[in-house]
């Protein structure tokens, strides 16, 4: 479970001045409650081992898989979207090939709108920045597997 997640469980409870929530995803139990103005998190110890455990694979796993891969970067500051407009599909997902000069996505940065155009022939292995977030410049967009 990421943090980012987490951190918007716990806003939720604290907004809906709500004691508890337990919330189970897979094999982890996470329970937030709120006491004393603070939010705390627990986890039982199995629980706790099952994460570490899968989040080791999970980054050994996208170490292996970016070994090799070009790191596409955003050259500015700003919000990532990656579709061309609301509801509408992504640009390239996990899987697709792309062409050096197809759209990946776009930044927005200071109410302009700019395409970021893929630098590289090959396969989009990973699409590391979810949509609306803000990214910072150098931040990688997606990553490229080149076509040999």
């Amino acid at each position: 479970m990421e943090i980012k997640k987490i951190a918007d469980l716990a806003k939720i409870l604290k907004q809906n001045q709500l004691t508890k929530l337990d919330l189970t995803e897979g094999d982890v139990r996470l329970v937030l409650e709120a006491g004393g103005g603070k939010v705390v998190l627990q986890e039982t110890p199995k629980e706790t081992e099952v994460f570490l455990k899968e989040t080791t694979i999970t980054m050994e796993e996208k170490q292996t898989v970016k070994e090799g891969a070009f790191e596409q970067k955003s050259p500015l500051v700003g919000t990532v979207y990656l579709a061309p407009q609301a509801g509408a599909a992504p640009y390239v997902k996990v899987g697709d090939t792309v062409k050096k000069g197809d759209p990946v996505c776009i930044v927005e940065s200071m109410k302009m709108f700019n395409t970021i155009e893929a630098e590289k022939n090959g396969e989009i292995i990973e699409v590391p920045v979810d949509n609306g977030q803000i990214v910072e410049f150098g931040q990688v967009l997606v990553c490229i597997r080149e076509e040999a």
